[in-house]
């Protein structure tokens, strides 16, 4: 198959950004419940701009130099009261339809759990949208437990 995975720097986030678009569509399909903005892949690629390499981090995935998947994290603190330990926190993954099933998503988690490690972060935590089951049944093999239900009520 020849996937190259490795880590993104900034040219590569417009690449990115036409990908989570995708899964910004998927998500909304599942009853997202946030509003449509215009220009949200541009801003969704400036929100960790800054912090890229240091505290954000981003994988791709490229097919026969075509970007067909990533992984995006990055690394917060919980609150004092829990500790003030640092937490990892993947956001975002896609993988296109065409190489699903690949392990292609598993490569980029290994690649993300690799960096949380050499951190060594406390854990790591992803939130997945409800409805995807197949997502959460993905992080449920992937040795991660339902720790935390969120539960939302649009004002």
């Amino acid at each position: 198959m020849g996937v190259t995975i490795r880590q993104a720097s900034v040219e590569d986030l417009p690449a990115a950004a036409a990908l989570w678009q995708q899964l910004d569509a998927y998500h909304r399909s599942l009853g997202l419940a946030f509003p449509h903005v215009d220009n949200a892949p541009q801003l969704w690629a400036e929100s960790f701009q800054r912090t890229l390499g240091r505290f954000s981090f981003l994988w791709l995935a490229e097919q026969d130099g075509a970007v067909v998947g990533f992984l995006m994290a990055r690394v917060k603190q919980s609150p004092a009261h829990l500790g003030g330990q640092q937490i990892g926190e993947i956001s975002d993954l896609y993988v296109n339809e065409s190489v699903r099933g690949s392990g292609l998503a598993g490569q980029l988690v290994q690649a993300a759990m690799q960096k949380f490690a050499e951190l060594a972060v406390h854990s790591v935590e992803v939130q997945v949208q409800a409805g995807n089951d197949g997502g959460l049944d993905f992080w449920h093999k992937h040795g991660f437990a339902t720790d935390l239900t969120l539960v939302r009520k649009v004002l």
